[in-house]
């Protein structure tokens, strides 16, 4: 056999390869720990049916769930060696600038003597930490949902999956256990907490992504 033909034989029964995705069942699995976490650790807010009659903790889940999908994007063009991740960031720092834009305006609105207690709230010294706590129960099986994928910058990647998993625990938060109400607070808290959980995945990705 020619080697040309050997050639246009071997190449004829190339199927095209799907490309590496996160796993969406760990990816859920993830939401449920974290779900679990504030629920056992934290508890459960005792007005929780009226709360999620009102549109705020929605408001502050989809921004929360945006930061997640956003992370996640990025995380997978992280993965797959040779694709332009950069969309997906500024992707994702848009998300981050149109919560702080969000709070600018209202902060705006709100009268001088209101403003410091409505960004800081009540909880602005624990919310944060709860984030990271939470997101320490959902971090594994986000970092689970990537085993297929193929980092080249592991540390990226691990930034990217550790505000995954901080969006799906803030998540998570919001709705079961948070009540503080303005976009000031979130925009503030809410994402130091999501950046706080990046920063500890950046810190694992570097050894537990590598290959």
């Amino acid at each position: 056999m020619k080697t040309d033909d050997l050639i246009d034989a071997l190449a004829a029964g190339l199927e095209p390869v799907a490309p590496a995705r996160m796993d969406p069942a760990w990816l859920c699995w993830a939401g449920g720990a974290a779900t679990v976490a504030v629920a056992l650790l934290l508890g459960v807010r005792p007005d929780l049916t009226e709360a999620l009659q009102a549109p705020t903790p929605w408001l502050k889940a989809i921004y929360t769930a945006l930061l997640a999908g956003a992370a996640i994007r990025l995380a997978t063009r992280l993965g797959r060696p040779g694709i332009d991740a950069r969309p997906a960031a500024a992707m994702l720092l848009a998300v981050v600038a149109a919560a702080v834009l969000w709070g600018g305006i209202e902060t705006a609105m709100t009268p001088a003597d209101q403003r410091m207690a409505g960004w800081l709230g009540g909880t602005w010294t624990v919310c944060g930490r709860n984030i990271v706590l939470a997101s320490a129960f959902a971090a594994p099986l986000v970092f689970l949902s990537a085993r297929k994928l193929a980092p080249t910058r592991p540390t990226a990647a691990g930034l990217a999956l550790g505000v995954a998993a901080g969006g799906i625990a803030a998540t998570a938060y919001g709705l079961l256990h948070c009540g503080e109400a303005t976009a000031a607070f979130v925009a503030t808290w809410y994402t130091l907490g999501v950046a706080a959980a990046g920063l500890i995945g950046a810190v694992v990705g570097r050894f537990a992504l590598r290959w």
